[in-house]
């Protein structure tokens, strides 16, 4: 079963609110709506609007994704 971000229960959500994610990620909230810009959110079927942490945490942190042959990212390891 994969989170979500109203079950905290099974860990780290993949998606969650823009207040949610910049608490997850642990930055403010003005960084996390600066990067959402360019990250298209989830519509859930209540029409809640979630961004996906990866996707976010992408654009936060550049440097600590490399990328490998084949153009695969690939998470560093620190």
């Amino acid at each position: 079963m994969v989170g979500t971000w109203h079950d905290p229960d099974l860990g780290r959500p993949i998606a969650a609110p823009l207040e949610r994610c910049a608490e997850l990620l642990g930055v403010d909230l003005a960084a996390v709506t600066e990067v959402a810009a360019s990250v298209e959110p989830y519509i859930r079927a209540d029409g809640t609007r979630i961004w996906s942490l990866m996707q976010l945490e992408r654009r936060l942190r550049p440097e600590a994704y490399a990328r490998r042959r084949g153009g695969y990212l690939d998470r560093r390891r620190v």
